[in-house]
């Protein structure tokens, strides 16, 4: 490839001039020009800097030893404030024993500004370690570990980092005593060390019998034989010492923390020996060494290797006196035939050919003389065309009796009978055509009681009210294995005592049974799950209403009313009624002083003298349940109650009456609250129906 031929021209020529020489002066005036414009320009931008710029104050707590900052232009400090353009900073503290501080902010446009800061100081760390008490070279390891109440691991505890200042140091490890203990943590990342000692929470319990090697129980948990030494933690506990041929031993075992405790020699008593007592015949009372144990047959438990003294009773035969010696561990076997005293009763009746019954088991015809038991029993004699004639009796050893009796022809009777009736159980009701009265008592009257409020009452139909309350023998007729029971050991269930502990309904279902018996109509019916009176009130046989009792129980021919069971003065005439007298003083807190009435419990019905309508025990011997249910009345003295049955609903039925319990009280107007399912051992019933 050929190449271009290169072409040269000339050019103009001129020669140079030589420089003109430099004075100093305009050397000087040269860097005075630059300086000064240099300072007008640094004024300038300081000016500019310092109209601009914003104060800022920045507090660091606590103060540091250096601070610095990162941005485009310088800040300058001016007495307590930095100035500032607006724009992003970037602030570094820096403190000994606390952590860097390095916080990024903004200058805003405001003129002035606050900038308030904090830096941490830096953590302390911690070796926690515990031990037990006196024993300093074994740890205690898995101990639970708080501070300040939050958990921060278990024993050993190597490094922890904890914020310096004070701080609530708890341990809590399993058979030891919890520890608290207030510490300071230093900080500045120094560590400290804590190795705290635990006191136990258990205690050593030394136990040690008579004999030796008996079997040994905690809170029914086997700990092998005796002697033994074991560690119980704080609390209580049940200790049981056992053995072969003695009786086991039992303690309450208190157990405090880290206090040794020693049961040092525990003898142990051998075991009881049985004893069966029988006699001939059964149901007497056995008494050892002044205690009264129970009634034959029974089986008793009897310190062994002793004598012991028994003492044997029962109404209407002599007593019996055995002493007794029992071996550890062996039953022994006591038979007693108790000898009976006997009293003669010599009959004289007409006619002759009666049959007799004593104690409702017939004799045939009745003999001109009885032998019996000396205790009570009831007689009655029967023969067709006759009343029958019942009487109660208790014959005495030595002392013959003689008995009277003619019995009335039916004929001769029609007109008496007239006023009585008898259920097919045998109960009696007497005829009442009641008049008006004033139910209640005044204000005045001492010891009158809030619902006692008077009222007048006018009861128009003629019924029937029961002359005593109903007994053991008639209900269970009802209800076959009913048990009245006993009271501190008086026994209240025998045949002719009153029932007791009877509820409102057992009372009422009592009713509607006699009145089935008669094909009569029932005076309560069942509504729901609760018994309620028939209404309007039928002529079936049923509990007598609050107003019926009272005109019964405070009747007098005069125009007063009776104001306690016996008259109008306190306290009664002797004999007047079962009340809580003398013979009970073992048996109830509040007695009648000077009155015995020779009856600790309930005595048969019918054994005290009649009141003026022939009725027995409207005060005294139980309390007895009524139709109504229990209200409070307004005081309204022109308004007269017609009959009246009480409210129709109501959670609570009225018992009325004094009972042997209560006998200090004595009032008839006295109305108890009580709930319908009361089982108070001193309220019975009596039966009541209208004349049909």
């Amino acid at each position: 490839m050929e190449s271009k031929p290169i072409k040269i021209e000339p050019i103009s020529f001129r020669s140079r001039r030589p420089s003109p020489r430099v004075k100093p002066f305009n050397i000087l005036k040269w860097f005075v020009g630059v300086f000064l414009g240099v300072v007008l320009i640094l004024l300038g931008v300081s000016a500019w800097f310092v109209f601009t710029a914003r104060q800022v104050v920045i507090t660091i707590a606590p103060v540091p030893e250096t601070i610095a900052f990162s941005g485009s232009i310088p800040t300058p400090r001016i007495g307590d404030y930095y100035l500032m353009r607006p724009g992003e900073y970037t602030l570094t503290a820096l403190k000994e024993c606390f952590f860097p501080l390095e916080h990024t902010f903004r200058v805003s446009a405001e003129k002035r500004q606050n900038l308030h800061l904090k830096i941490k100081k830096l953590p302390g760390r911690l070796i926690i370690q515990a031990h037990q008490s006196g024993v300093t070279q074994s740890n205690i390891v898995g101990a639970r570990v708080y501070i300040d109440g939050h958990g921060v691991g278990k024993t050993p505890i190597e490094s922890l980092e904890i914020k310096p200042g004070p701080a609530k140091l708890e341990i809590r490890a399993l058979n030891y005593q919890d520890l608290k203990t207030d510490i300071k943590v230093h900080g500045c990342g120094k560590l400290q060390e804590f190795n705290m000692a635990l006191l136990p929470g258990w205690s050593d319990v030394t136990v040690s019998s008579v004999p030796q090697g008996a079997t040994l129980k905690i809170d029914g948990k086997l700990f092998g034989n005796t002697p033994s030494r074991i560690q119980l933690a704080a609390g209580t506990y049940l200790v049981e010492i056992s053995a072969d041929l003695y009786k086991t031993w039992k303690h309450r075992l208190v157990v405090k923390p880290n206090e040794p405790q020693e049961l040092k020699d525990i003898r142990l008593q051998p075991t009881d020996g049985k004893l069966a007592i029988k006699t001939k015949p059964v149901g007497a009372n056995v008494m050892i060494g002044g205690t009264f144990i129970g009634q034959t047959p029974l089986v008793i438990d009897l310190s062994p290797n002793k004598d012991h003294v028994v003492r044997i009773s029962k109404a209407g035969y002599e007593k019996a006196t055995r002493n007794v010696h029992v071996p550890s561990a062996t039953s022994t076997r006591l038979d007693v035939n108790l000898k009976p005293r006997e009293g003669i009763i010599r009959l004289w009746l007409k006619p002759a050919d009666t049959e007799l019954l004593v104690n409702s088991k017939s004799w045939g015809a009745t003999p001109k003389q009885l032998r019996l038991i000396a205790v009570e029993h009831t007689l009655e004699f029967k023969k067709k065309g006759y009343r029958s004639y019942r009487t109660r009796i208790t014959p005495r050893l030595g002392f013959p009796q003689q008995l009277k009796i003619a019995l009335i022809k039916e004929s001769v009777s029609k007109e008496a009978t007239s006023t009585m009736i008898t259920t097919q159980t045998g109960y009696r009701l007497k005829l009442i055509r009641p008049k008006t009265y004033t139910m209640g008592s005044s204000r005045r009257e001492q010891g009158r009681k809030s619902n006692e409020t008077l009222r007048k009452v006018k009861l128009t139909r003629p019924f029937y009210m029961g002359l005593q309350e109903v007994m053991n023998k008639e209900f269970k007729e009802f209800m076959a294995r009913y048990n009245s029971g006993t009271f501190k050991s008086k026994h209240l269930n025998r045949d002719d005592q009153p029932v007791v502990r009877i509820t409102w309904e057992q009372a009422a279902l009592f009713c509607n049974w006699l009145s089935a018996k008669e094909s009569l109509l029932p005076a309560y019916s069942k509504k729901g799950e609760k018994l309620v009176a028939v209404e309007p009130l039928n002529t079936g046989y049923r509990l007598p209403t609050e107003a019926e009792w009272e005109y019964c129980a405070r009747f007098t021919n005069t125009q007063t009313s009776l104001k306690y069971p016996w008259g109008h003065k306190f306290p009664p005439k002797q004999l007047s009624g079962n009340y809580s007298d003398q013979s009970a003083k073992d048996l109830l807190p509040n007695v009648l002083e000077g009155y015995n009435d020779q009856y600790a419990a309930t005595a048969p019905p019918a054994k005290f003298k009649p009141n003026g309508l022939g009725l027995y025990d409207m005060g005294g011997n139980v309390a007895e349940w009524c139709h109504d249910y229990y209200s409070i009345y307004s005081y309204a003295p022109e308004k007269m109650y017609v009959d009246p049955v009480g409210p129709v609903h109501g959670k609570h039925h009225v018992i009325r009456g004094s009972s042997w319990k209560h006998g200090s009280i004595g009032t008839l107007r006295l109305a108890y609250r009580s709930y319908g399912d009361d089982k108070r051992e001193d309220v019975g019933f009596r039966v009541c129906r209208y004349l049909k």
